[in-house]
């Protein structure tokens, strides 16, 4: 034992890092790639977001739900194929949809949890709306636009969930490594969409009646769900309810937290919609924050479960060492979406440098923050004898989303106080 620290001690700064590399070959061999996915279609979900420009100066408020309802989406999914890989760990994943099957309980409960997430959203949208004094979307308006949103984009990032689970158990991936950047991309690329034919649909059916198609439409979809759920709690399926149990909470609290979200990029509505760049930006940032957080709370979640990381106070070297893989990453990632979004916007190489150093320094400051937010919120989670893979996840996701639309806000004010009057 004595030996060996002897020899790391004596080990040269290539020998270390190449050490370092050799360690985490997995993770740099498996993550670059679904990383790189999820900042194209970030980009991409920015490119939406700035054609939505015309729709937000009509329906100002629906700037407040966005944030929340891409966010829903990744934390339903990404726990999904969270608990998925947690289950090939342990042995008891199985490629069947058989009702009782791992890969049925978890399809079943997540898109439950993606319904009544979509109404709980929808009327936390009103209130802040009210709050802002705004009121051009009705309660009803917002579910309907929250709920459809959800059907259509929930039933996408499923499919997309259970081929991802299906094809790592196959070819033996490390789920931990690759799906929470593909889900959480995925699902900044569908849910923006969604929402807009949502919203395209309720402006076509919209009337002041009490008996619209809206309204109706709206109430049956509460129903539905409300019925479900029953449903759930009458059946003798402890692994649905226990799903359902422990996510519920913590999805409403995640979904206060991106309506907070989505309520401080509504105060800089103007703003965003006046410069294009921004706009793109503001999806790749966050869903890159997301991914990363994905990343390292799956492999925490799984670390725990199997043994090789027990809770303490204080991050253990393994932890660190996650965290600068992590940093690694951030690095190029933030760059790239600086990058990218201006030559997507158009914008002129006097921009350029000024878009990198907001996407940079902004995520390297929330980065910072994911760390040791999903260590800590894991091992707390995992003290309390609940599934870090229900709560690190949604909860990073969401508290991330927070803090990167304010690291992001910060960033562009910092820029401006150097010289970069960017507003």
């Amino acid at each position: 034992m004595r030996s060996r620290a002897m020899d790391t001690g004596q080990m040269s700064i290539l020998d270390r890092v190449s050490t370092f590399f050799l360690e985490f070959s997995d993770v740099f061999r498996q993550a670059p790639l679904s990383l790189l996915f999820c900042t194209f279609t970030g980009l991409l979900a920015g490119t939406e977001l700035s054609f939505m420009r015309g729709l937000l100066q009509l329906l100002p408020e629906l700037m407040i739900l966005i944030p929340p309802a891409i966010d829903m989406r990744g934390n339903v999914y990404s726990a999904l194929v969270s608990r998925l890989g947690t289950s090939m760990h342990l042995g008891l994943f199985s490629r069947s949809l058989r009702r009782g099957s791992v890969l049925y309980q978890n399809a079943y409960s997540s898109l439950l949890l993606s319904l009544s997430l979509s109404i709980i959203l929808g009327i936390l949208a009103r209130v802040a709306a009210l709050s802002f004094g705004m009121s051009t979307i009705s309660v009803f308006d917002f579910i309907f636009i929250s709920v459809l949103g959800g059907i259509i984009s929930g039933v996408i990032l499923l499919g997309i969930s259970i081929i991802i689970a299906i094809i790592g158990y196959r070819r033996n991936w490390d789920l931990d490594n690759i799906s929470s950047p593909i889900v959480t991309s995925a699902g900044d690329l569908v849910t923006i969409p969604s929402l807009f034919i949502a919203t395209v649909l309720l402006l076509q059916l919209d009337s002041p009646h009490l008996l619209s198609p809206v309204n109706v439409t709206s109430l049956l979809l509460i129903v539905i769900t409300l019925l479900g759920l029953l449903r759930v709690f009458n059946s003798g399926d402890e692994t649905i309810k226990r799903i359902i149990k422990e996510s519920i909470p913590m999805l409403i609290v995640c979904g206060i937290l991106g309506i907070i979200a989505g309520s401080t990029l509504d105060t800089q509505l103007d703003s965003l919609i006046a410069i294009p760049a921004i706009l793109v930006v503001i999806p790749p940032f966050l869903g890159a924050n997301n991914a990363l957080g994905g990343i390292l709370s799956a492999r925490l979640s799984s670390m725990l479960h199997i043994g090789t990381l027990d809770p303490e106070p204080y991050p253990p070297r393994v932890v660190f060492m996650n965290f600068t893989v992590i940093y690694i990453f951030a690095l190029v990632l933030f760059s790239l979406v600086g990058v990218s979004a201006g030559i997507i916007a158009g914008m002129g190489h006097a921009w350029m440098p000024r878009l990198v150093f907001i996407s940079l320094f902004g995520g390297i400051l929330c980065t910072t923050f994911l760390n040791f937010a999903s260590y800590y919120i894991a091992i707390l989670a995992f003290k309390f004898g609940l599934n870090p893979d229900n709560h690190t996840i949604p909860l990073i996701t969401s508290l991330t989303d927070v803090v990167g639309v304010i690291c992001l806000i910060f960033a562009m004010l910092l820029a401006c106080f150097s010289g970069c009057v960017l507003l």
